[in-house]
């Protein structure tokens, strides 16, 4: 398979794409921004490392031009530009929920339309979008801007889901705990002792627990098509 995952030098994206390469019948691209020199210890013979700041339309729309030479078959939207944990809803400025909107959505919009162009004529193709847990139970605070995001991501999913089964294209989502990655090493440790103490096995997720899951969304059958696997222990029933 051709898997393209957004966001693949570091955290659960890195860890995706340590795990796919041990397959050589798949050939693994993905996007980095800051971490070129993490980028660089991922390419192999079946991995390609691509530049994407997604907050530069110039190199967006460099990646979206190179999707169809890539014959893609799976699309792993990961990337999430900025930290998650921000101000109070009241203290939170309108215009940070735009920007941010402008960074994350618009350029997984925008990537996500020209893979399924690719699955649409292949008839075929797998989209597999990263979310959070904290849309099926209470964030923390300060979460509000990061949650809208992937409260929009989920019903994108859905979306796709409705226009393009009929092309035997699956968008799955998966919504994993709290996990310690770069994006959320901003978060009150506070806070993150909380978690632990709060978490069912004591132990925060981690990204190769998570990564488990989307290698499985990759396998699995067109049939499981419009999932949301929740991944926090039990903590929430879905």
């Amino acid at each position: 398979m051709n898997i393209l995952i957004t966001g693949g030098s570091s955290g659960l994206g890195k860890a995706i794409v340590e795990a796919l390469s041990l397959n050589e019948d798949h050939h693994v691209y993905f996007t980095y921004n800051h971490h070129s020199e993490e980028a660089e210890t991922l390419i192999s013979g079946n991995v390609t490392a691509i530049k994407c700041n997604f907050t530069n339309t110039d190199e967006v729309n460099h990646l979206i031009e190179l999707i169809p030479t890539f014959d893609l078959d799976v699309l792993v939207n990961n990337v999430y530009v900025g930290a998650p944990q921000g101000k109070h809803f009241h203290k939170t400025d309108s215009n940070e929920f735009l920007k941010s909107f402008e960074e994350n959505i618009l350029p997984t919009i925008s990537i996500s339309q020209a893979a399924i162009n690719v699955f649409r004529k292949k008839k075929f193709g797998k989209i597999i979008n990263v979310l959070t847990a904290y849309l099926i139970n209470l964030p923390p605070i300060g979460f509000a801007i990061y949650t809208s995001n992937k409260g929009y991501l989920l019903q994108l999913s859905k979306t796709w889901n409705s226009e393009y089964r009929k092309f035997n294209i699956t968008s799955n989502c998966i919504s994993p705990d709290f996990m310690l990655t770069n994006v959320t090493k901003s978060v009150d440790e506070r806070i993150i002792e909380q978690m632990q103490e709060e978490h069912p096995l004591k132990k925060i997720l981690t990204p190769a627990e998570v990564a488990e899951s989307v290698l499985f969304l990759i396998h699995a059958s067109q049939q499981l098509n419009g999932t949301n696997m929740v991944i926090n222990a039990s903590k929430n029933i879905v």
